[in-house]
């Protein structure tokens, strides 16, 4: 049997859960039986060179129009150049017949936000992937009201999570196409890499945070309840991960609350993971998630999590693994200390977080996605 060719569309490859989501995914693909590869709408992300350097091909529009002095394949790419132009113009249809280097079986519109007329590829069998809730995410449900005609075109959409996928098929009236698949986590490698030490030493509670420094993540209001909890003598001390558009304002907010002496804003980490792994719990302090990635980790780590978004309970399973609070600061506040002063309660969800922690099974998770796939092939040449 030929291998599945897959093309996964992706706005850009910046340093965010999304993203971290697909490489795993990709990185875990049985290459036996797949052929993955990535178109990118916007280069020059910051994790552009991980992908290439991890032997994931990365493919963007221009890649078919290089500059040569050959006149045979200068004419072709002037060709190229007129024929991607146009498509441009038509919302990218026709985009990937004219950029990929081969027909795809399958292209994933894994997070693209323009030009999504492109994945329609001819004869290939489509998939759109849903990241957030509907139900709190204003783009995501805006998109479910007002674009059913574009994604009533789509073989397969995946929510990555049971709350999102139930608001989805709701707000948006598609039903039968919709399938939930948490995001793929390679597990193995999350616990392979937390082995390592880390940079500092810590002599109080630490309470970590990791993710893209945008707004929409709330870690300013997460360095608000910090200064206000050390206020109160709750000592502990907090590390924030991640790097993006809101890192110097973290700063200033960091000084003017004077706390520079009890937060960590260790910036983008290749790897995380012994920040995790080595604090006593985690927080998601986001506004808005469908499923985040970085929840699913800690857990495979045994890390108990503090967050207010609700979809993270769905991997708690039938342990207690946490504290799901209100989506508001004084809830947010109450979690984070009772998770520091309540230290039998403490105990227990550290427990379960640990006993939980098997359930996240890389190649388990995978092979649920990669059934969905095949069987889409299997459809197209019956």
């Amino acid at each position: 049997m030929d291998k599945i060719k897959i093309v996964f569309v992706n706005h850009s490859l910046i340093c965010g859960g999304a993203e971290q989501a697909l490489f795993d995914l990709i990185c875990l693909l049985n290459k036996d039986k797949f052929e993955p590869m990535v178109f990118v709408q916007n280069p020059g992300g910051e994790w552009d060179k991980k992908f290439l350097e991890n032997g994931i091909p990365v493919i963007y529009d221009y890649s078919c129009r290089q500059p040569t002095l050959n006149p045979v394949i200068k004419f072709r790419n002037t060709v190229k150049k007129i024929r991607t132009c146009f498509a441009y113009k038509r919302d990218g249809a026709g985009l990937l017949d004219v950029c990929l280097p081969c027909q795809p079986d399958i292209v994933v519109s894994y997070n693209v936000w323009v030009n999504e007329a492109m994945v329609f590829s001819r004869g290939a069998k489509t998939v759109k992937y849903i990241h957030g809730n509907p139900d709190t995410n204003m783009d995501y449900r805006n998109e479910a009201m007002n674009r059913q005609a574009i994604l009533s075109r789509f073989d397969k959409i995946v929510c990555v999570a049971d709350a999102a996928s139930k608001a989805f098929q709701k707000i948006s009236g598609i039903t039968d196409s919709v399938e939930m698949h948490y995001n793929p986590l390679n597990s193995r490698n999350v616990r392979l890499m937390a082995e390592a030490p880390l940079e500092f030493s810590c002599n109080c509670p630490l309470v970590c945070a990791v993710g893209r420094l945008a707004p929409e993540k709330g870690f300013e209001r997460l360095i608000i309840i910090h200064k206000h909890l050390l206020e109160q003598g709750i000592e502990h001390k907090l590390v924030i991960v991640g790097d993006g558009p809101d890192r110097e304002f973290l700063k200033r907010l960091v000084y003017a609350t004077d706390t520079q002496d009890s937060v960590i804003l260790a910036g983008y980490q290749l790897n995380p993971y012994p920040y995790m792994k080595n604090s006593r719990f985690l927080v998601n302090s986001s506004f808005t998630e469908g499923l985040p990635v970085i929840a699913m980790e800690a857990l495979c780590l045994g890390v108990p999590i503090v967050t207010p978004i609700p979809a993270v309970a769905e991997i708690f399973g039938q342990e207690n693994c946490g504290l799901i609070t209100e989506n508001d600061n004084a809830s947010l506040e109450a979690g984070i200390k009772r998770m520091l002063v309540d230290e039998e309660f403490y105990q227990q969800v550290k427990a379960g977080a640990i006993k939980r922690s098997s359930f996240f099974d890389g190649k388990r998770m995978v092979a649920e996605v990669e059934d969905m796939f095949v069987k889409l092939v299997s459809e197209a040449k019956e």
